[in-house]
């Protein structure tokens, strides 16, 4: 019996040996991550989609090369404090693992424009521009000066006036009003509203969402750039636009500078608004990124800043 029963442990042993048994596979996948990054004041906020086939162990957040934050539990977020040092392109990355080390990521670059102290929200003067959403035709454009700014349910938001005159002064066509630049609806959002006065009452002319929630940079200037609806008489959303805001200064101007500005202003936007329709951006976008109160907020505001 015992001459019998060695020769089995001795097989077994063998097998084991061998790789009887499969071995479990390598996990080779590495898992996704998208991220989302947009400023409020001093803070930017990143939030991160992640995904794996195993599962996701950590969310390590970037800024440039320095770790920011380090996230093991979904949603996976944090926010990073800026300040003037920062203005500028900033890039932000999101690297995603899981429990075999396998690594993903994802980066976003935004421009990072906070305010000095003594300046107020987006100050300075700004060409817009909307076009037709369809063909990219320019409909109207202009100059606006951000020289105040508003808190409304904590956030604060930028507002200006404009003036398009069409001959001198006084004549029929003239076109006056009110914008507004910054967080409209709710935090985190990068929206603007124009009114439009041609009989001494203010109406919504037109409002605007930034793509990405946060400026970008159009040939070295800050830049909004988005879609937006122009409202009718009756306040309701009519024609879908394009919507572009560009700073050429960032400085309240008077005199001679502000004809110079004022020519640049109007130029860049309708220069910058031609580009992004060129570049397929307006095919891409839907008016969902509107968000359905924000004519109602803007009105609001419109209302508590005069």
């Amino acid at each position: 019996m015992k001459k019998l029963f060695l020769p089995l442990i001795g097989s077994a042993l063998l097998l084991a040996a061998c790789g009887g048994s499969p071995q479990p596979a390598s996990d080779l996948t590495a898992p996704t991550v998208t991220l989302t990054a947009s400023q409020s004041g001093t803070t930017v906020n990143l939030s991160a989609t992640a995904a794996d086939n195993v599962g996701v162990t950590k969310v390590e957040f970037y800024r440039g090369s320095t770790l920011v934050n380090t996230d093991s539990t979904s949603p996976y977020t944090t926010a990073d404090t800026v300040s003037t040092a920062n203005n500028g392109n900033v890039t932000y990355t999101a690297k995603v693992y899981d429990a075999a080390g396998n690594v993903g990521q994802d980066s976003k670059t935004i421009a990072v424009n906070v305010t000095p102290s003594g300046e107020t929200l987006y100050q300075g003067v700004w060409g817009w521009g909307i076009g037709n959403a369809t063909t990219g035709e320019l409909i109207d454009n202009g100059v606006v000066v951000f020289d105040d700014e508003v808190v409304n349910q904590g956030r604060t938001v930028a507002t200006g006036a404009y003036v398009n005159l069409v001959a001198g002064s006084d004549q029929p066509g003239d076109r006056l009003g009110f914008a507004l630049l910054g967080p409209i609806s709710a935090a985190g959002k990068l929206e603007t509203g124009f009114t439009l006065n041609t009989s001494g009452d203010d109406k919504i002319y037109f409002v605007g969402a930034d793509d990405n929630d946060a400026l970008e940079l159009y040939e070295g200037s800050l830049a909004f750039e988005g879609v937006g609806a122009i409202f009718t008489a009756s306040n309701q959303p009519g024609q879908q636009v394009e919507v572009i805001l560009i700073q050429v200064s960032d400085t309240v101007p008077s005199g001679a500078t502000w004809e110079a500005f004022k020519v640049r202003a109007k130029t860049l936007a309708a220069t910058a608004l031609k580009a992004s329709f060129k570049e397929g951006h307006a095919a891409s976008r839907t008016t969902n990124q509107v968000t359905p109160g924000l004519f109602d907020v803007a009105q609001h505001i419109f209302q508590i800043s005069r």
